[in-house]
């Protein structure tokens, strides 16, 4: 009897989206692997031995279908005595811990990564969630059209940015939190001058509808649209979200945008402006499904899967 295809899943048991693209790849009697890598090293042994890497004992090395999921981006730190130096609490210690526990991480599916099999999404497309200033420059210079963009920790930058756009959003330049609009209150010297503290991303505000694009291979796949009348964040309105058909001209930007950021598999979140113009606010590397399809047997979880075990 022939053994079973395997496909290996980084992510997370607990993470509904990890277990959905699991589970469909089973209905495709192949075999998900999930790498927990939040379980590292507390519960779980993820080792690199001379090229080859080993989860829980069972050698990943020439496995050929990988789908990420979740995985965190973690930057270099500075050494202890930067932190110590800057009035930090003593907290150094666990923060390197965690330093060389990414660069474990990091350093093994970069290493998986580039023995030539299939990574979906590869790493430097899944970074470019966390690396938004990196993605848009990539979208512009490739002349996928985006939002105007301002990164920045200057006050009188967001000032003349906010002259020039008037009406203006902001989010983490690394995600996780929701969009918000800028108002009279923000512009005061007493808010502006929190942004010593951390710098944000600003975004001139595109209206219109929203829809959620999702591309596999060079294919479109299926496409959403979500209402955006009384919010700001479309995700604010997830429960409203309704199947969608976009135009030739809105899929070949979601097609153009994967190919020049290197994404296998995306969601294009798009907004359509009053003119019928299509603009590109993010394309997401690791999306979730749920909220938009079928998680069992959409299109979009099915053709992920197929892709998948075809792949393995």
């Amino acid at each position: 009897m022939a053994s079973k295809k395997k496909v290996v899943l980084i992510g997370s048991r607990t993470d509904d989206a990890t277990r959905f693209v699991a589970e469909a790849v089973e209905r495709r009697r192949a075999r998900a692997i999930v790498v927990e890598t939040d379980r590292v090293p507390d519960s779980a042994t993820l080792s690199w031995e001379d090229g080859d890497v080993l989860w829980d004992g069972e050698c990943l090395s020439d496995l050929r279908s990988f789908y990420v999921k979740t995985l965190r981006l973690s930057l270099p730190v500075p050494e202890a005595e930067a932190l110590s130096a800057r009035n930090f609490p003593r907290w150094q210690e666990q923060y390197l811990a965690e330093r060389e526990r990414q660069s474990l991480l990091h350093s093994v599916l970069r290493s998986l990564n580039k023995r030539g099999c299939s990574f979906i999404n590869p790493m430097e497309a899944v970074e470019l969630h966390y690396l938004k200033l990196h993605q848009l420059a990539l979208l512009r210079r490739h002349k996928i059209p985006v939002p105007a963009s301002l990164g920045t920790a200057s006050a009188d930058a967001v000032r003349e940015f906010v002259a020039r756009h008037k009406a203006v959003i902001y989010k983490p330049l690394g995600g996780g939190a929701l969009v918000q609009k800028i108002g009279e209150a923000d512009l005061t010297e007493e808010r502006m001058a929190l942004l010593a503290n951390c710098p944000v991303l600003f975004q001139q505000q595109i209206h219109g509808d929203e829809f959620r694009a999702y591309v596999l291979d060079g294919e479109p796949v299926a496409a959403f649209r979500i209402p955006t009348e009384g919010v700001v964040d479309a995700r604010q309105n997830l429960d409203k979200v309704k199947p969608a058909r976009l135009p030739k001209e809105a899929w070949e930007l979601c097609i153009r945008g994967a190919k020049a950021l290197g994404m296998v598999f995306t969601a294009v979140d798009l907004r359509r402006t009053p003119e019928g113009d299509f603009v590109a606010l993010e394309f997401n590397p690791t999306p979730a499904i749920s909220f938009f399809d079928d998680p069992r047997d959409g299109k979009v979880i099915t053709r992920l899967a197929s892709h998948l075990v075809a792949k393995a």
